[in-house]
């Protein structure tokens, strides 16, 4: 891979790590201040507990995808970046460009699905 795309994509995932860390940060925040209101009626209390409780499921999701950017960035450091965890052939160019934190090639992550 061209040096020149190599740090593209690291600045894309940079980015997207600051994101993710962003969007943490402001979760937690908002969801300190909703706890904070004192006396709700039994209809508030479920909204907020239904609020939390998609919150944290969010969180799982941005946790996981924030795990996968962070594996890619340290990939990019010891230079084995674009490369499948499973078969150690090249992932596309084109599967890095649109998904920068790809682990698998397009075969590999197909046989990780069907499982």
């Amino acid at each position: 891979m061209k040096a020149t795309k190599l740090k593209e994509l690291r600045r894309r995932l940079e980015e997207k790590r600051k994101e993710l860390l962003s969007g943490v940060r402001t979760r937690s925040a908002t969801s300190l201040q909703a706890g904070e209101d004192g006396i709700q009626d039994i209809a508030d209390q479920a909204t907020s507990a239904y609020t939390k409780e998609f919150l944290l499921s969010l969180g799982d999701a941005e946790r996981r995808l924030l795990r996968q950017v962070d594996a890619a960035l340290g990939k990019m450091r010891q230079n084995t970046y674009g490369l499948c965890e499973k078969c150690g052939e090249e992932i596309s160019q084109k599967r890095l460009e649109a998904l920068p934190f790809a682990g698998y090639c397009i075969a590999c992550q197909e046989e990780e699905e069907s499982r």
